[in-house]
């Protein structure tokens, strides 16, 4: 079997990992995308999922653990997990609140009882 390589230029794969990064489109033209990864740092991974039970929040895992988080307070939702890291939570907030609502407001799907966050 004959192998065929093709240059690509680097512009447009990067545009098409960024497109796919979206995530998949439907029929209608919207995109289909259950969870945006935020951020990721030192192990932690923060997250905003499409289709959410209020009130507006956000989750952040680390080795297995994971607690959601109200976006316009940074507070936890429940639990006391990921409490040693709740100030390095926190701090990543105030810093990224904006973000965190944006990506809220974009992923909601027209038919999510979760409207867009209004802080």
């Amino acid at each position: 079997m004959k192998e065929w390589i093709f240059k690509i230029d680097r512009t447009l794969t990067a545009e098409l990992a960024k497109d796919f990064g979206l995530g998949p489109l439907m029929d209608n033209g919207k995109r289909l995308l259950e969870e945006q990864t935020i951020a990721s740092l030192n192990g932690l991974t923060i997250e905003v999922f499409s289709r959410e039970h209020p009130p507006p929040h956000f989750r952040v895992t680390y080795q297995g653990e994971s607690n959601n988080f109200d976006i316009c307070t940074g507070q936890p939702l429940e639990g006391n997990a990921l409490k040693k890291w709740r100030r390095n939570i926190l701090s990543w907030h105030a810093m990224h609140r904006d973000e965190l609502i944006n990506a809220w407001n974009r992923l909601r799907p027209s038919d999510c009882p979760v409207g867009d966050v209004v802080c």
